[in-house]
This record gives structure tokens, C-alpha cells and sequence, in this order.
């Protein structure tokens, strides 16, 4: 069974599908370099938006791995799935 990608890499992978630098990603979004690596450990919503706005893509394909949409992230601070819903 193929391991599933943690929601930072799949971010990374789409900051470097759109040709972007994480410095020049950080900076778009109005955060610092360093400041990227705690967002994209833990992104909150308006985070996500954020960021999908800036690749000019929805959040569903900002987190998506592969074709289907990522419905399940695992929380960074206890290790449980989580299911997402999107309404």
C-alpha cells in the first residue's frame, strides 16, 4: 500500500509545479521563509485560501494528492486522522 503524502508535501510539490521558490511562495503569501515551514506543518483554513490563490488553484487541488481530492489529514499535534469536509 502506497503511503499517503503529508499535506506539506503536497503544498511543496505544488509551489514547485508553479515555478516557485519557497522564499518567493512565503513572500507572495505575506509570511517569511521561516515562518512558512510552521504554517505548512499545521495550515488553517484562510491559510489554505491564501495559498491557493496565490497558484491560482482551488484548495481542494491545493491538497489534493494525485487526481481524487484529500479528504483526511493527520493532526500534527495528537497524530489522529482527521476527515475534511468540504460543503
Amino acid at each position: 500500500m502506497e503511503e499517503k503524502k503529508s499535506i506539506r508535501e503536497i503544498i511543496e510539490q505544488r509551489i514547485t509545479s508553479a515555478g516557485m521558490s519557497k522564499r518567493d511562495f512565503a513572500k507572495a503569501i505575506g509570511r517569511t521563509a521561516g515562518s512558512l515551514n510552521d504554517l505548512l506543518s499545521s495550515p488553517s483554513w484562510p491559510s489554505l485560501e491564501k495559498m491557493a490563490s496565490v497558484l491560482g488553484i482551488s484548495v481542494s487541488e491545493l491538497v489534493s494528492d494525485g487526481d481524487q481530492p484529500r479528504h483526511t489529514t493527520v493532526c500534527p499535534h495528537c497524530g489522529h486522522e482527521l476527515t475534511i469536509e468540504l460543503k
